[in-house]
């Protein structure tokens, strides 16, 4: 039936279409015809004649002294650039395309361009004027019988016939155009309701959408204010649903979506407004007397909703994340209380947790946030970042051999922000890519500065963010830096954790392979704390493997790190790795490390973090480090 419609529908639509396209084109036709019969020829042959007989007219006064030879000379230049206009304008196309006018002008032209030298030198009162006014007699009898013979009689008469004829085309036409017009207009009022319908509600679930709730919240709002009541507005996202349709499909995501819509509508209470916003996220409206009420009431929709559903033979228990904005506790304008929800759903969501009601804590850390992300961008593009070098020392040589880049903050207004902060924020604000890069080319740049020094070179460490390890051409842009600051790649350390590289397995033994063609070298970082196997850690061409600090910060407190940490040190060695520990603070540690056979070590024991300028001083000063000289830390 509905195919039925859209074909009437679709056939209508085609008639009006071409009832308009005939209707115009016969109605354009009718104007040009008239047009040309009645203005552009006829006007153009009358003006002709007028002006030719004016002409002549003027020479016969010039001959009876009644006007003087400089007025008839500019009647016979107004004649002759009318004649110029018709042959050649293109306003007089359609008055030359007109059967005999042509030849006609041509031979006027003619007589014109002769008689051009006699007219110049006529004097007041000269006889030979009417020489020239008889001159043109022939020519004003042949633009009369043009006018006559073309322009009256039959051949006028033929022209009005075909007006009128077109005009009657014209208006069966407009009445099969008002036909259809009005076929259209009863069908579109008679699909107007299933439109409307349309409109406002989502087609997958049959819930009003978007436009429609917020329409029902501007009406709850005036309800409320009227009554002295509150208006709860609930925001859920589904809790793994992208999971979902990648490993089952897109056909199994719409059957969880009808069944999550379905439990909400369940669940809801009488009165209360469930839509679908977009994609995995649902709005509910509902008239509460309290917070608690309202948080309750969210509770038990996530309750319902989390009951199992079998999906293509796959148990799936679907969970929501609910945020929650009172009207008019925490917003009074219907924008605000729609972002107020939105913010304690993220909230909910990050914290694990079913729902969470808004507070204001909530909307300052999404305003820090936003703040913080916004002038991120500025910082990157205008180096406000600073980057601080953390020495790495031999143990057998105890000089400094390689440098750790760490990123530091410090903002205007919220003082120092953590690197790990720095990163989230570049991750979730689409800015990793631009941020790795500014480090690592800080870093190449500064250790081309100390090695145009003239200072021994060493080795610069760059931590790769785990979504530019993996979403982004990392390879492409370890070369550019490298061609652009024209630093050996030996002299570049890549440092990537455990669980960077695990994110996709079978293709992170060719990434690093591509980056260590490139003459890098590769460190593992924070071992111990990732989910790798032995297995895994074969496959991938690391040359370096850091210890994490945790390892090493409770080397004193738990005698059994002793043996992990023994044992992590020889796995490397065996598997042709040379080992750094991080984190060191107290010099037992350092001590300890050392007898085990550990490579290098870093951390606040043996050096803090340093500027460019500091590090240049301690390579320059480097006579190796005397580690008696330094106290012991607690721990």
């Amino acid at each position: 039936m509905k195919r039925f419609k859209l074909l009437v529908l679709v056939g209508v639509v085609l008639l009006f279409a071409l009832s308009s396209a005939i209707s115009t084109q016969r109605h354009s036709q009718m104007t040009n015809l008239l047009s040309l019969s009645m203005k552009a020829v006829g006007w153009s042959a009358a003006e002709m004649e007028m002006e030719l007989l004016k002409l002549k007219h003027a020479f016969r006064r010039l001959a009876l002294d009644d006007i003087d030879a400089d007025e008839v000379r500019l009647r016979f230049e107004i004649f002759w650039s009318r004649i110029e206009v018709l042959a050649v304008g293109e306003e007089a196309r359609e008055f030359r395309q007109h059967p005999g006018v042509a030849p006609l002008l041509t031979g006027i032209a003619g007589v014109l361009e002769e008689m051009d030298a006699e007219v110049a030198v006529l004097t007041d009162g000269d006889p030979r004027a009417l020489e020239l006014a008889a001159r043109l007699v022939p020519l004003e009898q042949r633009v009369r019988r043009l006018n006559v013979e073309s322009f009256t009689g039959d051949s006028a008469l033929l022209s009005l016939k075909r007006v009128f004829d077109l005009q009657y085309e014209a208006n069966v036409y407009l009445l099969g155009l008002l036909i259809s017009g009005a076929m259209l207009v009863l069908l579109l009022i008679r699909e107007s309701r299933n439109n409307r319908w349309q409109a406002l509600h989502d087609g997958l679930t049959g819930l009003p959408n978007r436009t429609l709730f917020r329409r029902g919240l501007e009406q709850a709002i005036l309800r409320a204010r009227a009554q002295e009541q509150k208006v709860a507005v609930l925001i859920m996202d589904m809790n793994g649903f992208k999971e979902v349709n990648d490993q089952l499909g897109h056909a199994a995501g719409d059957q969880l979506l009808r069944e999550v819509a379905s439990r909400l509508n369940d669940g809801a209470a009488r009165g209360a407004m469930v839509a679908r916003l977009g994609g995995d996220e649902f709005g509910v409206l509902c008239q509460v007397d309290s917070a608690d009420e309202a948080v309750a009431f969210a509770e038990g929709l996530s309750d319902g909703v989390n009951a199992q559903i079998t999906i293509k033979g796959q148990q799936l228990c679907p969970g929501v994340s609910i945020g929650i904005s009172l009207f008019p506790d925490d917003a009074v304008k219907l924008d605000r209380l729609l972002n107020k929800a939105d913010t304690a759903m993220y909230s909910a969501k990050s914290e694990r947790l079913c729902c969470r009601l808004f507070d204001q804590e909530m909307e300052d850390r999404a305003l820090r946030r936003r703040i913080l992300t916004e002038d991120l961008v500025r910082a990157i593009d205008q180096d406000r970042l600073q980057q601080l070098y953390q020495p790495i020392v031999s143990m057998r040589s105890r000089r400094v051999v390689q440098v750790e880049a760490l990123l530091r903050w410090r903002h205007p207004h919220y003082g120092e922000i953590s690197p790990l902060e720095v990163v989230k924020l570049a991750e979730q604000s689409g800015l990793a890519e631009s941020l790795n890069l500014w480090v690592m080319t800080q870093a190449c740049r500064q250790n081309m500065v100390w090695r145009q020094s003239g200072l021994p070179p060493i080795q610069v460490s760059v931590n790769i963010s785990p979504m530019s390890y993996s979403r982004f051409d990392l390879v492409a842009m370890v070369d550019a830096v490298l061609r652009e600051t024209g630093l050996p790649a030996e002299q570049l350390v890549i440092e990537v954790t455990e669980d960077t590289t695990m994110q996709d397995i079978e293709a992170s033994p060719q990434l690093l392979s591509r980056l260590r063609r490139l003459g890098v070298e590769l460190a593992l970082d924070d071992f111990g704390t990732g989910h790798s196997s032995l297995s895994h850690l074969k496959r991938m061409p690391f040359q370096k493997l850091k210890i994490d600090k945790a390892f090493v910060r409770e080397l004193e407190q738990a005698p059994e790190e002793i043996a992990m940490i023994q044992a992590i040190i020889h796995m490397a060695h065996s598997l042709g790795m040379e080992v750094i520990a991080e984190g060191i603070e107290q010099f037992s540690s350092h001590r300890q490390l050392s007898r085990l056979g550990c490579d290098y070590a870093q951390g606040y024991l043996l050096y803090k973090p340093l500027t460019g300028g500091e590090v240049q001083r301690v390579l320059r000063d480097d006579s190796g480090l005397s580690l008696a000289a330094l106290p012991e830390r607690e721990a």
